[in-house]
């Protein structure tokens, strides 16, 4: 059994978040993303076909802490790839935060098996 946590520290309580979670895993995924406040999903599936997505959604971060939980039963190991970014204005004001985070759950090193982007911005609108 395999799980990971990842702590998005950089998303703050009262961001606007959006996120986009796809798997092509022959083993189970189990994902949640919540914070110190609210579940904001909890999904799984099982299928090396990518549509549908695992999840797809938004909302305003309530919380403190939020974290995003990767469970595969099935794996003996998670590797993760993990791309974090700022938002910027032209002048180079921080207005949000992003990140990608690539999984592999087997040995072939395609880092394929889960993918997730998640955005947060300041402000909504």
């Amino acid at each position: 059994m395999a799980k990971k946590t990842f702590h998005i520290d950089s998303f703050q309580k009262g961001y606007f978040m959006s996120w986009f979670v796809t798997t092509q895993a022959a083993f189970l995924v189990k994902a949640k993303l919540y914070d110190s406040s609210k579940v904001y999903f909890e999904a799984q599936k099982q299928s090396v076909n990518i549509e549908p997505p695992l999840s797809t959604g938004y909302g305003t971060i309530m919380g403190n802490s939020l974290c995003l939980d990767i469970d595969e039963p099935q794996s003996a190991n998670l590797d993760s790839s993990i791309n974090t970014y700022n938002i910027t204005t032209d002048t180079g004001a921080i207005v949000g935060y992003g990140y990608n985070i690539c999984i592999e759950d087997q040995n072939d090193r395609d880092y394929n098996d889960v993918s997730i982007s998640l955005v947060a911005w300041k402000h909504r609108g």
